[in-house]
Parts: structure tokens; C-alpha cells; sequence
């Protein structure tokens, strides 16, 4: 039998970051001989992920008991999983890598953000399952910055991979519009600095125009109480992919000024592929990503420092956008992230020099 590969996924529902990549990965890998895939998503919906019940704990351990049969089925000579960030998960990460960690299999882990590290360094318990996972591993990471949190944190090596998109976008080129027209696409809060956009573009006073779509997590009513009444701000609610891709076309400048922390939002390679500059916030891998394509946010911006970057936009966009078309094309395209990914699933010495980009 040929050796194979085992690769624990996360797949959609629910429709974020993670599971966006995981379904590029099945879709990408499915059909050669060496893979074997085993879906470990316990949610269907976002509520669901931070949701404790009994109910939960039964069907993770249902995933885990698949998990294991996956395993000794197909005997792998490697497994490729995912780690959360969270007490309970990595518990449940643990259980279901037990099999190749008990008979030394060598696993390939991929962390998807910078959420790991806080609680590696305050949790005991987490930091010990986590060193007894990646033991014998080979560490995926985001971007250059996560890689060396990785070895400070975490006195471990690292590949980098950058994410990727589904699909490119058609566009080339692009030509300004003559209303400067800026979107957001993305969950909407206080966190995620969206009132603190509207509030900028409310106070600014040149012609713009603000298009925001998303759905809520938190903080609705003052959202709608904010914008009501303003001619220039557009809220068209949760954008499918037919809508993210209109709203994309049409706009000139894609905001995401979020308080959260961020690993490598796919909203931004999204924007990137349609040639729109970036303004954005200094979270996860966002400054490396909008280098010579966006305006970075300082930490504790305020709605001025929005208009700032707004200006500086305009009158560097020509620039801007021929950089995140290009920016995009070498960094960022899906044939390149496969390719790597292979690379690394495929090799038997692990450079641990090696960066990927």
C-alpha cells in the first residue's frame, strides 16, 4: 500500500479564516492516492466555537474515537492537524493526535494566529500538551512575525506559508473613483473598529463614501443608531461571495482597522487580489502583509488618525494599487500555497531555516 498521509481538517460550516483554508486544502488534495482526510470540526455555526455543553463533549469525543479509526485504517507515515488555543481544545487535540504521538509519527501542525502564546506562557497545562504534540513535528506559521514568536515563546522552528485565496479575482487594473468610495467586509463591533471607521468618514470632509458589510458581533444597536441618517454610509448586511466580489470591484480603498487580535486575514488578500491599498491596524501578520500596498494604523489610533490614512491612500493610490496587484501575485496566489504545503508534507528532513514566501 502506497504511504500515506492523514490530514485532520476543520471544514466548513461555520465559514472563517481556518476553515477557509481547510476546504482549499481538501479541495486541492482529494483526489491523489497519498492523502486521507478526516473532518474534526465540532461547530457548524461561530456561536457555537467558545460554547461549553454536554452535548459538545459527546461529539468531540465521537471526533476523536473517527479521528483514531482514521488513523489505524490508514496507517499513516505523517499527520497533518490543527491546535486550538484554548485549554479545552488542546485537550481535545492531544487526544486525537495521541495515536501518532504514541508511535512516533511524525506531525505536521499548522497555527493558524498569534492567540497561541498568551496562553502558552500563563497556562501549565497547555504549554505541557503542547510540547508533548509538537515534540516531533514540523510547525506551519502565518508570516515572519509569528515565526519568531514561535522560536521566542516557544523555542521551536518554523515554516512560513502564506494564506491564500479560493479564486482570483479577474481585475488587473484599476481607476479610481471620482467619489473616493472605502469598504469594510468584515464582523462588525467596537473591537473590530468599525464605529470608530464610521465615526472618521462622519468627520471627514471631503467627499467619501463608506460601504460596510458583515454580520454583528456585538454592539448593533449602537452601529445602526450611529449611521442612521448618514448619506454617505451604506450598510448592505452579511455579503455573500457574489456581493464581497461587487463590493470589491467597485470600491477604492479596503479598511480593517480592527482592536482585535488578527493572524493573516483573508479579507486583506481578498482586497489585495482586486488591487485595492490597504488601511489597517498593526495585529498578527497585517504590517508585513500591506508593506508598500496600505497605511498602518497606530495602536491606539483615533478617528483622525483614519482620515490620516485615508488621505495618504488617495494620494499615493496609483502606486498602492499596482503594488497590491503584484504584492498578491507573488505572495499570495493558491497554486504557490498548495505547492509549499506539499513540499513540506512530502519531506523527510526538516530545514528548519526554511521560510517559504
Amino acid at each position: 500500500m502506497k504511504n500515506k498521509i492523514l490530514l485532520y481538517l476543520e471544514l466548513p460550516p461555520p465559514m472563517h479564516g481556518m476553515t477557509y483554508i481547510n476546504q482549499i486544502i481538501y479541495d486541492n488534495l482529494k483526489l491523489k492516492d497519498e492523502y486521507v482526510f478526516y473532518n474534526t470540526n465540532f461547530t457548524s455555526t461561530t456561536e457555537d466555537v467558545s460554547k461549553i455543553s454536554l452535548s459538545k463533549v459527546l461529539k468531540n469525543i465521537l471526533i476523536m474515537l473517527g479521528a483514531w479509526r482514521a488513523f489505524f485504517k490508514s496507517k499513516p507515515i505523517k499527520v497533518y492537524s490543527l491546535l486550538s488555543a484554548s485549554k479545552f481544545g488542546i485537550i481535545r487535540d492531544f487526544m486525537i493526535n495521541l495515536p501518532a504521538i504514541v508511535f512516533n509519527k511524525e506531525l505536521v501542525l499548522h497555527l493558524h494566529g498569534f492567540t497561541y502564546y498568551k496562553i502558552y506562557q500563563s497556562s501549565k497545562l497547555y504549554k505541557l500538551l503542547f510540547d508533548l504534540i509538537s515534540k516531533n513535528s514540523k510547525i506551519i506559521v502565518l508570516c515572519e512575525k509569528q515565526k519568531n514568536e514561535t522560536k521566542l515563546v516557544m523555542n521551536k522552528q518554523s515554516y512560513v506559508i502564506n494564506n491564500c485565496l479560493y479564486q482570483d479575482s479577474k481585475m488587473k487594473v484599476r481607476k479610481k473613483n471620482e467619489i473616493l468610495q472605502v469598504c469594510y467586509i468584515s464582523n462588525i463591533s467596537k473591537d473590530k473598529g468599525t464605529l470608530e471607521l464610521v465615526k472618521a468618514i462622519q468627520k471627514n470632509s471631503k467627499n467619501i463614501k463608506l460601504l460596510i458589510a458583515g454580520d454583528f458581533l456585538s454592539d448593533k444597536g449602537e452601529f445602526l443608531e450611529l449611521i442612521e441618517g448618514s448619506q454617505n454610509i451604506s450598510y448592505v448586511g452579511f455579503a455573500d461571495e457574489s456581493v464581497k466580489r461587487d463590493i470589491l470591484e467597485s470600491s477604492d480603498i479596503f479598511c480593517l482597522p480592527s482592536k482585535l487580535e488578527e493572524g493573516s486575514p483573508i479579507s486583506i488578500i481578498e482586497a489585495m487580489s482586486y488591487g485595492l491599498p490597504i488601511l489597517a491596524t498593526d495585529k498578527g501578520c497585517i504590517k508585513e502583509m500591506i508593506r508598500d500596498v496600505g497605511y498602518l494604523l497606530p495602536e491606539n489610533y483615533m478617528s483622525n488618525d483614519i482620515n490620516d490614512g485615508l488621505e495618504y491612500l488617495d494620494k499615493s493610490y496609483d502606486k498602492l494599487s499596482t503594488n497590491a496587484f503584484m504584492k498578491y501575485e507573488q505572495n499570495y496566489v493558491k497554486d504557490k500555497f498548495i505547492n509549499q504545503l506539499e513540499s513540506i508534507l512530502k519531506e523527510t528532513d526538516y530545514g528548519s531555516d526554511k521560510v517559504y514566501v
